[in-house]
């Protein structure tokens, strides 16, 4: 799956080689960039590590690595935990990170969501939503260029307000399409 960003290079989700890829991760999870948005290292640090290989993706442009994506499907305690009562049953909840900063505000975030958009619906998902601080404006924007659309506002106890933010997802995907 790829995608063009502006001004050349190609956007891909690639599969991630544990060798090769958990320490590029595990950098970007310190970056400050990234700890501003996802909390401290502490917090993430084991997380790319200890998730299934088909919940996750490697995100490169041009075939360089510049950032990270994962999925899970919540429990309905962990939705009503965060007060996010009432969203879809067949719900898939996506993190993302640019962890390479010259790659931010390029695009590249959009069109790694859509690629993944797409692959979850051909898998039958039906919605996606992503959650971030109502403060990381940037980020907000990105989902929405992606086709999110404002769910809830909540509180967050370690970040405060978020926007968790809603994707329908169309169910007659292009069988072409992987």
């Amino acid at each position: 799956m790829n995608e063009g960003v502006p001004g050349g290079g190609m956007v891909e989700l690639r599969a991630i080689d544990e060798k090769a890829d958990l320490p590029t991760i595990d950098r970007w999870l310190r970056s400050p960039h990234i700890v501003r948005w996802w909390g401290s290292y502490d917090l993430r640090a084991a997380m790319p590590a200890q998730r299934s290989r088909d919940t996750d993706a490697l995100i490169t442009v041009d075939r360089e690595p510049v950032g990270y994506v994962c999925w899970q499907r919540p429990s309905r305690s962990e939705l009503a935990a965060a007060g996010l009562v009432g969203l879809p049953v067949n719900l898939v909840d996506i993190d993302i990170l640019i962890g390479e900063p010259e790659f931010l505000g390029r695009g590249v975030a959009p069109r790694a969501l859509r690629l993944l958009l797409t692959r979850l619906g051909s898998e039958g998902v039906e919605f996606a939503g992503v959650g971030t601080s109502t403060s990381n404006r940037a980020a907000i924007r990105a989902f929405e260029k992606a086709g999110f659309r404002a769910f809830q506002d909540f509180e967050d106890p370690q970040f405060g307000s978020c926007r968790y933010l809603l994707a329908h997802l169309n169910a007659a995907v292009d069988p072409r399409i992987s």
